[in-house]
């Protein structure tokens, strides 16, 4: 393939000048929400700073050494979450994430001093990108051509009023791969929508895919706009097109490529091409975490004495989940708090009330169509899972998805530009971030 193939469509030269012009904000956006949310993981917010479970940390040196056995490069026995085959142990998660660690840890090693303050190289790492898919969410609404509007209202609002802020100033390992799985997706949706060579989306996505294997049933949204960027309608004559065949089957075929991947991933650990690890994880928590006993340690009121254990996915988990995203409210204490978040997570109206705009929109688009279809099969694996994300601030399985949902809010907001929803929307936002900063606050107090 020529190298003028693998330029993206569309693209005109522009000078210097213009460039510095177009990357300044985005800068900014970045260095601002990063010394943001460093602050909020430091003294103005927390005793102790991120510095556990960075498992990602020890699979980025053991890759750096040549191996995926993180015994070898001294990873803490009290982690937990891990698999042990032998004299080795291994992680269950994907390797993308410390894929992105591996120059700092090459660098740094496993930890980082910065103003003062030690981090694991992973919970650093985990503000610098979570900083940057800020920035990156910037691009992608000029992409969307929002109003001006609706660009700065939700950029803060995503920033700071999302699971994405808790999530990014966390850092550990399950936090930091959803924190990596929107960096990839972002970038792959900035590249579909600038018309960029199929390769692009596709090898981002399956670096999603490698953080967060939900991510990868998005793939009949870059599939469906892909078509509807040169087909108005759909038929079976533009879909057999050559054309169409070659844009799709180039997609398909990098995808595949980092399903290969994940296979060999599997295989190098495990000696079984379909063994992620997640199954001996599950069977080591003794059957799981199922919702019935959630409702026995106070999630609910009702108490079951001994709750059954659901499978590592299982219909009957259903009501977990939708309990967790839509009905957890924050805990009653009769002191000055009144209230604290709970540790299962807190309803998304709570805590990020502003995404009702999501489902306000009003035109009849192609990304509204994708955005929803992307949602609604991501959310089946979330959903059918044994737990809900355990000890945490929000919902943050949400993050599997919230690339498409703050797209659907994005237009939601546009679709509603009277003075009344605007007032709305500022409102909203201004609370989803109160909230986020509250939620922030009382994780660190707990240690959360």
């Amino acid at each position: 393939m020529s190298t003028a193939e693998l330029t993206p469509a569309g693209v005109t030269p522009v000078s210097a000048a213009e460039i510095g012009r177009r990357l300044l904000t985005p800068a900014a956006i970045f260095i601002a929400t990063f010394i943001a949310y460093y602050l909020a993981t430091t003294e103005f917010f927390s005793k102790t700073p991120p510095f556990w479970y960075d498992h990602y940390t020890y699979l980025a040196k053991a890759m750096l050494e040549g191996t995926l056995d993180v015994r070898s490069v001294g990873i803490p026995e009290f982690f937990q979450d891990t698999v042990t085959v032998g004299s080795k142990e291994y992680v269950p998660f994907g390797p993308a994430p410390a894929v992105l660690l591996m120059p700092f840890v090459a660098v740094f090693g496993t930890d980082v001093t910065f103003l003062g303050t030690r981090f694991t190289t992973e919970a650093f790492a985990s503000l610098l990108i979570g900083a940057a898919n800020v920035a990156l969410f910037w691009q992608l609404l000029g992409e969307l051509k929002v109003s001006s509007f609706t660009r700065w209202l939700l950029v803060p609002f995503f920033a700071f009023g999302t699971v994405h802020f808790y999530s990014a100033t966390t850092g550990t390992v399950w936090f930091f791969a959803h924190v990596s799985a929107v960096f990839f997706v972002l970038i792959a949706v900035i590249a579909l929508l600038r018309g960029w060579n199929p390769l692009f989306p596709a090898m981002f996505l399956g670096l999603a895919f490698l953080s967060r294997q939900t991510t990868i049933l998005a793939y009949p949204f870059f599939i469906y706009y892909l078509y509807r960027q040169h087909h108005e309608s759909i038929s079976l004559e533009k879909l057999l097109s050559r054309q169409t065949l070659s844009r799709l089957g180039m997609f398909s075929v990098a995808l595949g490529v980092f399903v290969l991947v994940s296979l060999w991933y599997n295989y190098a650990r495990f000696d079984d091409f379909t063994k992620t690890g997640y199954q001996t994880v599950y069977e080591s928590y003794g059957g799981g975490y199922a919702y019935y006993q959630a409702l026995s340690e106070g999630v609910a009121p009702r108490p079951v004495l001994d709750p059954p254990r659901f499978d590592l996915f299982d219909i009957r988990n259903i009501p977990l989940h939708i309990h967790a995203m839509f009905m957890i409210p924050p805990n009653f204490y009769p002191d000055w708090s009144i209230f604290r978040p709970s540790p299962y997570g807190m309803s998304v109206l709570l805590t990020s009330p502003a995404f009702v705009f999501a489902v306000l929109v009003k035109r009849k688009d192609v990304m509204k169509q994708g955005s929803w279809m992307a949602i609604g099969l991501i959310i089946i694996p979330l959903f059918l899972h044994y737990s809900q994300g355990w000890v945490q601030y929000g919902y943050r399985f949400l993050l599997d998805f919230a690339p498409f949902l703050l797209i659907l809010t994005a237009m939601g907001f546009d679709d509603n530009p009277s003075p009344t929803a605007k007032r709305w929307q500022v409102a909203l936002v201004v609370l989803s971030v109160v909230a986020g900063f509250w939620g922030r606050y009382w994780a660190n107090q707990f240690g959360w």
